[in-house]
């Protein structure tokens, strides 16, 4: 059997769900091969010499720094329209009756923390028939839907449903039908 070639072994130093890089068992047999890298925030650190074009300065990853699991999106500062513009994004499936959305990952009340804002800017192949007026540009989405008419009306149309969905059982419910019930020569007596 061959010798593994030396670009396809294991990764020298891994770093853990906590951030912490640790050394792999042929890190430890190799010793003779490790060359030093530059030193990061005062610690110096340690790898394989064809490995060192894979990983070429090891930081230390701090809470505060973005996660490679997050493809490098910070966390955002979260204010009022941030949070209704991700409230809306979680109501798709509600808002439009046409279309199906999956699901969304996070639960009712906990809204993603790493999330960017970012604004279409229309191509320049695209005809300027197509594209918004300034006039008809908003600035979040919540405006953006409120100034549809048809999101509009499907909203009221719903909300009306609903409304009357919840008051059927309420205190005049019952009087309506007794009075339904009550014969209609018996009506007039008192």
């Amino acid at each position: 059997m061959a010798p593994p070639r030396k670009d396809r072994l294991e990764p020298l130093i891994g770093f853990g769900v906590d951030g912490i890089a640790t050394l792999s068992a042929q890190a430890t047999a190799a010793p003779k091969r490790v060359a030093k890298v530059g030193s990061v925030a005062g610690n110096s650190h340690a790898l394989n010499a064809f490995d060192s074009r894979m990983i070429p300065v090891i930081a230390k990853r701090t809470p505060a720094a973005p996660s490679s699991a997050w493809h490098e999106i910070g966390k955002a500062e979260m204010t009022r329209e941030l949070k209704d513009d991700l409230n809306v994004v979680a109501m798709l499936g509600v808002i439009d009756p046409k279309r199906f959305y999956k699901r969304s990952d996070y639960k009712k009340g906990k809204l993603p923390t790493n999330v960017h804002v970012g604004t279409i800017v229309e191509g320049p192949t695209e005809f300027r028939s197509a594209r918004l007026a300034r006039s008809e540009r908003r600035t979040n989405m919540v405006a953006e839907l409120m100034a549809d008419s048809k999101v509009r009306s499907y909203a009221k149309r719903k909300f009306l449903e609903v409304q009357t969905q919840s008051q059927r059982g309420g205190r005049n419910a019952s009087k309506a039908k007794a009075k339904a019930r009550k014969p209609k020569w018996a009506a007039n007596r008192h």
